[in-house]
């Protein structure tokens, strides 16, 4: 009888053992403090068109040229963090030329710099034909954390709503599981990376679709040095100033400029 037990005891361990093997998963960081992050910017330039022409005359000739331009714009971008600073650019070859007559957007292959120590922000961005160097502290929003959640590359994040250049209305998903509070183009200032940004005023999306747990080089991060350097008010005085012929429009491209 003594050897029957211990002959079920060793059973029982070894099932044990085995169930312990199998419940085991790879360990995923609960916290991630550096690496690099691929975002894709999904524009729809048909409503974009709609959007300009409002109110105008010459709906015909627009709807002519939306047969001959596709519905979105995809363009990829590249985020590189650590605990201190991150740097956002577009991919090797990320940007897409637009076929409309008037080119692409300004500034929309935008070169980022956000240093969180020291509170401030180097941006490279080419406005039609000029480039400028801007200088000037991080953009400071009004964030409205929600209670909804969704799921973004793998990480769980947390929906958040501000409005930016007193018009513009943001929603944001951020994950506190990166610790870096920063995200694509401008948006920083949540407890944690943003990995999608919803847009519905400039019909344009980001969201993340790659987390690279790791930075394969400190140097990875470096402060963009091409251009006219300005401040980021001194950069719309200009553009309004160069731009009175627009109308209604100076303020479209200003928001396009300044997100």
């Amino acid at each position: 009888m003594k050897t029957i037990n211990l002959y079920i005891a060793f059973l029982l361990c070894i099932v044990t053992s085995i169930a312990r093997a199998d419940n085991k998963e790879t360990p995923i960081p609960a916290v991630t403090f550096k690496g690099k992050i691929t975002f894709e910017r999904k524009t729809n330039v048909h409503k974009q068109l709609d959007d300009m022409m409002k109110g105008n005359q010459g709906g015909g000739m627009m709807d002519q040229m939306k047969k001959n331009i596709p519905k979105y714009k995809t363009d990829v971008f590249e985020l590189f963090f650590n605990e201190k600073q991150s740097l956002y650019k577009p991919a090797p070859n990320g940007i897409t030329e637009s076929k409309m007559m008037m080119g692409n957007s300004p500034a929309d292959r935008n070169i980022i710099l956000n240093d969180f120590e020291k509170d401030s922000s180097i941006s490279e961005k080419k406005v039609f034909e000029k480039t400028y160097l801007i200088k000037d502290s991080l953009r400071k929003s009004e964030w409205k954390i929600t209670e909804e959640f969704r799921k973004i590359a793998g990480f769980n994040c947390r929906r958040a709503e501000t409005i930016i250049m007193d018009s513009i209305y943001v929603i944001a998903f951020y994950t506190d599981a990166i610790m870096t509070p920063s995200g694509p183009e401008g948006f920083n200032g949540l407890p944690g990376m943003v990995l999608g940004v919803v847009m519905p005023r400039l019909n344009t999306t980001y969201f993340a679709t790659k987390v690279d747990n790791y930075l394969p080089s400190e140097k990875d991060i470096y402060a963009p040095s091409k251009g006219d350097k300005k401040t980021n008010v001194q950069v719309e005085k200009t553009m309004r100033e160069s731009m009175k012929q627009w109308g209604q429009y100076v303020d479209r491209m200003l928001w396009y400029i300044f997100i």
